[in-house]
């Protein structure tokens, strides 16, 4: 940018104008840092000289109103063009010199541009940032150690596929969420890491197309919607399971237990289209969901109908809450009842380690095959407890597959067996269940959250840093132990246990 002529010493008044008045002195701008800094594009509430009902501008120094100038209000609107010819005259203006100009006139009455606002809630607040920009990704490297039968072919008990050291990103997310108007939020999370075949939804065995991004949170609610709280329609978990409805960011494992494989996300990670409403009593003690799903098998968010819809119920209650949820209890019940996408189901696991993106890469420690069936029907029951730096967390799920029968579709991947094909199996029950125990070693506490019936996400005591310029910490670390059970037997199909 070329240097600014040389400002005039003094520019003469126009024809008709009487001199300018005297300067008069300036209140200096709050700092920064003070609370009663005016907001972005607000005006100053403790600008004397501007009336805070009216909004036009008196004169500093002059109680009586009167303008310096020829007939009254001429001045005013003189100036302004005076002011942009200095501003043409004087050149670029930097930031720091235009914090010094005198305010324009445009709150005065009949002045066509309002000030501008920001939105505010139904209580005064404003928001903090309507539209919120977010992600994460997380890194996986995994090294196994493994006898001689996970090792063996798979028709002598071994593993398929086969256990190998592996280093992939498990997960990559890009998330935008915020508010459109006061009672409605929204949200969009795309998944850029999955490796999947979007045309085979029941054995991931076969050849598999990928990365592909998939569907996580796409979903518009209404908060204080009356008889029903808050209502979210979209794709979006439905409720049905305490780790699966867990952020993975709140994990202490990378990884959810084998009931989230078999039972409660196995081809479509967990999310499904549908609506749902939620709500709890007033204490957040006693809260309750339920909703009508899509009952799909790709995370794409995609149905054809072919299985029809899935009906998904959850109650929770919550006798011990204290310290901020510090110390609480918490005891959940689930239930699910849906017709098998196509009439066929497949019950499989994979580790609580995996060696690769969600696709065919990962070892099948548990497989039934592929199972023909008229209706499913599951439960799953909740216990967590927190106290302190200690948490507690457990669940059991059953899965009762109704006029099952076995079926020729896809080899299984585990020495389980099945009944020739076409072979009536009745009433499939398979089980599983988790017990997981963890605390922090670093002086945090595990929060649980009666909002969100949830454990809130930790923030470090002292938060990880190398750099000398800032106060060096170890971050957050944790100790954790879970056990994992699970048992696909049953109706004369064994899929392992």
């Amino acid at each position: 940018v070329p240097p600014p002529p040389p400002r005039p010493a003094r520019l003469r008044p126009l024809a008709g104008m009487a001199p300018p008045a005297p300067p008069q002195p300036r209140r200096s701008p709050p700092h920064r840092h003070s609370p009663h800094a005016p907001s972005a594009g607000r005006p100053d509430p403790d600008d004397s000289s501007r009336d805070a009902f009216r909004g036009d501008r008196r004169d500093v120094g002059n109680p009586a109103g009167v303008r310096a100038g020829g007939a009254a209000g001429d001045a005013p609107r003189r100036w302004p063009a005076l002011l942009a010819l200095a501003l043409f005259l004087r050149g670029p203006v930097s930031p720091a010199q235009a914090a010094e100009l005198p305010p324009t006139d445009a709150f005065a009455p009949g002045a066509a541009a309002a000030p501008p606002v920001l939105p505010r809630t139904s209580d005064g607040t404003p928001w903090e940032s309507p539209v919120r920009i977010g992600g994460l990704v997380q890194a996986d490297t995994t090294a196994f150690a493994a006898g001689a039968g996970p090792l063996q072919p798979i028709d002598q008990a071994g593993l398929a596929p086969a256990l190998s050291d592996a280093t992939n990103f498990r997960r990559a997310r890009l998330r935008l969420e915020g508010s459109m108007a006061e009672p409605f939020d929204w949200a969009a999370e795309y998944d850029f890491v999955n490796q999947i075949n979007a045309f085979n939804q029941i054995d991931p065995l076969w050849p598999s197309l990928g990365p592909l991004p998939a569907l996580t949170d796409l979903w518009l609610q209404a908060r204080d919607v009356p008889l029903l709280g808050t209502v979210r329609a979209g794709n979006q978990k439905d409720p049905f399971g305490f780790e699966h409805l867990s952020d993975c960011r709140t994990l202490d494992l990378m990884e959810r237990s084998f009931c989230q494989d078999a039972f409660v996300g196995p081809f479509n990670d967990g999310f499904v289209p549908g609506i749902q409403a939620a709500d709890s009593s007033a204490d957040g003690l006693l809260a309750w969901q339920f909703g009508e799903f899509v009952n799909t098998q790709a995370p794409f968010g995609y149905a054809d109908f072919a299985g029809g819809s899935m009906t998904v119920g959850r109650v929770v209650w919550v006798p011990t809450w204290e310290d901020e949820g510090r110390r609480a209890l918490h005891l959940g019940l689930a239930g699910r009842t849906f017709q098998p996408r196509d009439g066929l189901v497949r019950f499989r696991s994979r580790g609580h380690l995996w060696n690769g993106p969600p696709g065919p890469d990962n070892a099948i420690y548990a497989d039934s095959g592929v199972l023909a069936g008229a209706w499913q029907n599951m439960l799953a029951g909740e216990l967590v407890a927190t106290a302190g730096p200690w948490s507690v967390q457990g669940e059991y799920m059953g899965s009762w597959l109704l006029d099952a029968a076995t079926t020729d579709i896809g080899p299984l991947s585990t020495a389980g067996w099945q009944p020739p094909p076409g072979t009536s199996v009745g009433t499939v029950f398979y089980q599983g269940g988790y017990l997981q125990v963890s605390r922090f070693l670093t002086g945090e506490a595990r929060s649980y959250s009666r909002r969100y019936h949830l454990l809130v996400r930790p923030t470090p005591a002292r938060r990880f840093a190398v750099s000398p310029r800032l106060p060096r910490g170890p971050g957050a670390r944790t100790a954790v132990a879970r056990r994992g059970y699970q048992r696909l037997y049953g109706g004369d199909v064994n899929g392992r246990e």
